[in-house]
């Protein structure tokens, strides 16, 4: 249904009702019908006959393309690009260096770099790449168009945003890409007077605003222009245009990643994502990540309830990314430094960022799987051409707006943490502290310098909302990623706390930019008005919300502190005086969730597990049992004794099955009842699951019938899953793992391993495993060191044996 014609009909009085809502929106070139047919058909020609022109060398010479390619040294594959393009920016994103080489006036008056805005996939640092080029060939011969009209689109939004690439205006017309396979098809127009749904096409998200649409075949055009000429330059001294050279057999597939890598990464498939065909839209694959990272957060959580070293870590690790600890522009510390009031922060905001972390996450998989059985219900009326279905579009316009809430929680955490870091800290000055507000105001002390350290100017681009809407989430998640994977120096200032901050936002960013795959940028009207998309998403929040209310009033020092409590030698050989200190910082840890949750119950009536309990399973926490002397010739029989530990089991499982709460006296009655035998820091644990698709705990194998493969694996493997599952009542803590060690093992069994952008690495179960293995699990690589130590081993062997069942006796060596 075509729009009101009074305003849409004059393109003067409709800019002017834009602007006057939107000051800062540009003024387009207003053009005629027959200027766009004209140039719709120039252009849908240009892109047609040189792709046909290319495909016909491919079909004859792909191969030989790229066996020379492949033998041509970097300046010889130079002169064969600058042949083709003479003005080829130098440097991958030039549209970055654009925003950093004039300011956003100089952009708006008319820049100086409009190609590196129209076509930032067309640079000499990416193109002279082996395998780039073929890529980029093959995959525009091969796939028609309109295949590329949603990603060549996508591609220029820092161009659009900054002004740079101002798409020109006709009212009263829809221009149609996609589905449209010639070039007498290609681009053209349908009047939203001759046609009752061509302004409906537009709103969806199918058709265009033809001048978008013009700027789209631009792009086309140039790039079909640039490859057609590459190939004739590569292939010079043959027949390219005697058609009686016959064809070849396709060549085989260009792999997901370089040669030269040995393990898939989420950055090199973004690298190389602008010279591919746009992958679809892939739920399954989102899912398996959320519900990954779901299941990691979970892990956190109990590992902050059962082992003291892991929660003096972590807190130490938040502490030190406080804006309290950046220095005044006097030099002078934070007064908060020196009181209670820090811990208080300190540990609201990691007990806040876990617990609500993981509902948030819970909430976004639970999310997923509506999306998902949505697309399965109209499976047979999606497709690009065509409007989707009412209910599995406002799903997706509900989702999308969900996935934007959730990322203001990381965002936050790293607007905060990032200039506080110790790494960093020294580039940002804090104003002095205010007495009347809490507030804490940081500056950069230098922009010259920030212009100069591209790293740096990178990393601040997140903290400034304005430059996240430039230039993009996940644009600048990845010049981030690739910028610390060229250089070291980079990589060693990002702490792992802000890695890992990194990684929550790239997995965000990734979903963000999976339903940007869904149309052609963002359709003209929402499928759900804004106010109803806020009422969704509060109503799905709601216990969310209550439970952030609820931990507002929770006071958390005063079993906190000293961190000195929390000394935790699990490292050691276990000895008297090593069982005596571990216990009694089991105590110290116990005594300060007892506190929490205590709290928690008089507050909202149940503690917090309690609060979550149809999401969060309950396990078993295991505490260090009692020392006792052995004389030597008692050792062999005593290695030989049953590990038994006694449980102190999770205050939710006592609360929903037996309504009983434990107190810190009962607590002391449980540890007394230990079995007597010779201490064991009993990190390793099993415990109940009530997630769908997590592996059965030992417990369960016997009633389910299911029973954890086992793996034969090589020396060195071995020794890596040794370490996993050491036990340290036998002999003393092994070394460090090298995180290329623990990759090895881990592939040697059958993960399929993936590199995710900040510091995270996806671990999926490959078809040749078990397949009561479940879902994929997620680790961290170490920072800086590059080696995994051996209480951090230990977590993850419990973690592993938590997901899939698995003990020291489910390895044996080769």
């Amino acid at each position: 249904m075509a729009p009101n014609k009074s305003i849409y009909d004059d393109p003067a009085q409709f800019f002017a009702a834009m602007q006057s809502m939107n000051p800062g929106l540009p003024t387009p070139k207003i053009l005629s019908l027959s200027e766009v047919k004209r140039s719709a058909t120039s252009r849908s020609k240009a892109i047609f006959a040189d792709r046909n022109a290319l495909l016909n060398i491919l079909d004859r010479y792909e191969e030989t393309i790229r066996k020379r390619w492949a033998k041509k040294n970097g300046e010889q594959r130079r002169k064969i690009l600058l042949a083709a393009y003479p003005d080829i920016p130098a440097t991958h994103r030039p549209d970055f260096e654009a925003l950093r080489r004039e300011n956003a006036e100089q952009t708006k008056r008319g820049t100086r770099f409009y190609d590196s805005f129209l076509l930032p996939s067309l640079n000499l640092e990416d193109l002279l790449k082996p395998r780039i080029l073929p890529l980029m060939l093959n995959t525009r011969a091969r796939n028609a168009p309109d295949v590329f009209a949603n990603a060549d689109f996508n591609s220029i939004h820092l161009g659009q945003i900054a002004q740079a690439v101002i798409p020109a205006y006709i009212s009263g017309y829809t221009m149609i890409l996609i589905g449209q396979k010639s070039a007498s098809t290609y681009g053209h127009v349908l009047s939203w007077d001759d046609d009752v749904d061509a302004f409906d096409k537009m709103s969806a998200g199918i058709g265009i605003q033809p001048g978008e649409g013009l700027i789209i075949m631009e792009i086309q055009q140039r790039k079909m222009a640039f490859l057609r000429s590459c190939a004739e330059n590569i292939l010079q001294d043959l027949p390219l245009n005697d058609t009686s050279v016959p064809k070849q057999p396709p060549p085989p597939d260009l792999t997901a990643n370089p040669e030269d890598s040995e393990w898939p990464s989420l950055l090199k498939e973004i690298l190389e994502a602008p010279y591919r065909a746009p992958d679809p839209f892939d739920l399954g694959r989102l899912k398996n990540l959320v519900a990954a990272k779901r299941d990691e957060v979970e892990d956190h959580i109990w590992f902050l309830r059962e082992d003291p070293s892991y929660f003096k870590d972590t807190v130490l690790d938040w502490s030190e990314h406080r804006q309290e600890k950046i220095l005044s522009i006097n030099g002078g510390t934070h007064p908060a430094l020196k009181e209670a009031v820090f811990w208080e922060r300190v540990l609201s905001n990691l007990v806040n960022n876990a617990y609500l972390g993981f509902l948030g996450w819970d909430k976004l998989g639970r999310f997923l799987d509506e999306v998902e059985g949505l697309k399965e219900k109209y499976a047979g009326r999606i497709s690009p051409a065509v409007a989707l279905p009412k209910e599995y579009e406002e799903a997706l316009c509900h989702f999308s707006h969900f996935v934007d809430q959730l990322t203001k929680g990381p965002l936050l955490n790293y607007k905060t943490g990032m200039p506080a870091s110790p790494s960093l800290r020294n580039h940002y000055a804090r104003e002095p502290q205010d007495p009347a507000t809490t507030k804490i105001v940081v500056t950069a002390k230098s922009n010259s310098y920030m212009k100069k350290d591209h790293f740096l100017w990178l990393l601040e681009r997140l903290v400034l909302d304005d430059q996240v809407f430039l230039m993009g989430l996940e644009n600048i998640l990845d010049e981030v990623e690739r910028a610390k994977s060229k250089d070291k120096h980079n990589r060693e200032r990002v702490t792992s706390w802000v890695a890992r901050v990194l990684s929550d936002l790239s997995l965000l960013g990734e979903l963000k930019r999976q339903l940007g795959l869904l149309r052609p940028g963002a359709p003209m009207t929402e499928a759900v008005p804004q106010e109803e998309q806020n009422v969704a998403f509060s109503q799905r929040m709601d216990d969310f919300s209550k439970i952030y209310e609820s931990l507002k009033k929770v006071k958390w020092s005063a079993h906190a502190t000293p961190l000195s409590n929390f000394n935790y030698p699990s490292d050691k050989r276990l000895t008297a005086k090593t069982t005596e200190t571990m216990q009694a910082a089991e105590q110290h840890l116990d005594l300060f969730w007892d506190d929490v949750d205590s709290q928690m119950r008089k507050i909202t009536g149940k503690d917090l597990h309690g609060l979550l309990a149809d999401i969060l399973p309950s396990r078993e926490i295991r505490r260090t049992t009692d020392w006792i002397e052995t004389s030597e010739h008692d050792e062999e029989a005593e290695h030989k004794a049953t590990d038994e530990v006694t449980a102190r089991t999770a205050l939710l499982e006592l609360e929903n099955r037996t309504e009983k709460t434990i107190t810190s006296s009962e607590t002391s009655e449980i540890r007394s009842r230990k079995i007597k035998t010779r201490g064991e820091a009993s990190e390793e644990f099993s415990a109940p699951s009530n997630h769908p698709e997590a592996a059965p705990n030992q417990e369960q194998q016997t009633e389910k019938g299911y029973h954890p493969p086992t793996f034969t694996v090589s020396k060195r493997g071995h020794k890596v899953f040794t370490t996993l599952y050491h036990d340290p009542t036998i002999t003393s803590p092994p070394g460090e793992i090298p995180w290329s060690e623990f990759l090895s093992a881990m592939a040697s069994i059958g993960f399929a391993i993936r590199k995710l952008d900040g510091s995270a690495w996806v671990f999926e179960p490959s078809s040749s495993m078990d397949s009561g293995m479940g879902r994929s699990i997620i680790f961290h690589e170490p920072h800086p060191s590059g080696k995994v130590a051996y209480q951090v081993a230990r977590r993850w062997g419990r973690r592993l044996e938590r997901a899939y069942g698995w003990t020291g006796a489910s390895f044996s060596r080769g």
